[in-house]
């Protein structure tokens, strides 16, 4: 199955592909990094909220 980040010249856009399911398009490279680097934020405030859940204990 395919997997990657493809760029499709017939709708010149970028196409995220995981396991031969396409997941998203992207008008630029520079979207699909933006989009990226936010979610890795949004992920890491997650585990950082969770490890301090770890170390208050129950309240």
């Amino acid at each position: 199955m395919k997997t990657g980040f493809f760029f499709e010249k017939s709708s010149n856009e970028y196409i995220l592909i995981w396991k031969g399911e396409e997941i998203r398009r992207y008008t630029s490279v520079e979207e699909f990094v933006d989009e990226h680097y936010e979610l890795l934020e949004l992920l890491q405030t997650s585990q950082e909220a969770l490890l301090e859940s770890y170390y208050k204990g129950p309240a």
